[in-house]
């Protein structure tokens, strides 16, 4: 497999400065990319021009041939702009074509619908959070109350937010989530309830702010905090869910 091509190789295709075997990977690389193709055509044109400026006459390309680059390079731009017109025309039609469906038969996208879909880590938050409330029914499992964030932050890489002082701990368990280990806190959490705040390694650094999703029988506020992302899970209202699950992503230890 052929190393990537890198805007390296481009200034140095443009300056002749690539062996044979590299140049036919980066013409190869051009002619399916037109956007890069329309640049280095123009970097050419603009190389041979300074070229000419210092070049003896018989070195002088020929009229035509300076024709012929001048309209391959337009064609290239037309090429472009016409896959980005394409493109926005079929948006267009699905959009007014949703549109029509809303108002011909009532198929239009719900509120729900529309909203943006939480992403992988809110599902292991919601399968800790059943699992806690399982385990609190279980005389066989007894529920730990003390948890060290220290002690987590050390050997999972999970820091925890510090949590309001009238929050009870109910019970603290290190799980495995898709992404690398995550914990799960149940919590006796005043006026909200009973609740769980997940916390888990992320796939990808990202900074989110709480935002509410809500499921059939919880409501999850979930965040993301770099490498770390969060969810507070219960059955409070959307409005305390949020002002809490804000609360705690300024009060990471």
């Amino acid at each position: 497999m052929s190393d990537p091509i890198t805007e390296a190789d481009l200034l140095a295709y443009v300056d002749d400065q690539l062996a044979p075997a590299r140049r036919i990977e980066v013409e190869e690389y051009l002619a399916h990319d037109p956007e890069a193709a329309v640049r280095v055509m123009a970097d050419l044109k603009n190389r041979d021009a300074l070229r000419l400026l210092h070049a003896a006459p018989l070195a002088r390309p020929s009229e035509t041939m300076l024709r012929s680059a001048a309209r391959l390079e337009r064609a290239l731009a037309w090429q472009e702009f016409g896959l980005k017109l394409r493109r926005i025309a079929a948006v267009v039609a699905l959009v007014g074509f949703g549109w029509f469906a809303h108002g011909q038969v009532g198929l239009g996208v719900t509120d729900s619908e529309a909203s943006p879909k939480p992403p992988a880590f809110v599902e292991d938050a919601l399968h800790s959070h059943e699992t806690g409330l399982l385990r609190a029914r279980m005389v066989s499992q007894p529920e730990v109350e003390a948890y060290d964030p220290s002690e987590i932050l050390a050997v999972t890489g999970i820091r925890l937010p510090s949590l309001p002082q009238d929050w009870q701990v109910r019970d603290a368990q290190v799980f495995p989530s898709r992404y690398g280990h995550s914990v799960e806190i149940a919590i006796d959490a005043g006026e909200l309830g009973r609740v769980s705040l997940f916390a888990a390694q992320a796939p990808a650094f990202d900074v989110t702010a709480p935002t509410l999703a809500r499921f059939d029988k919880v409501k999850a506020v979930y965040w993301q905090t770099g490498q770390l992302a969060y969810a507070l899970t219960g059955n409070g209202s959307d409005k305390s869910l949020e002002r809490a699950a804000l609360r705690l992503s300024h009060m990471l230890q």
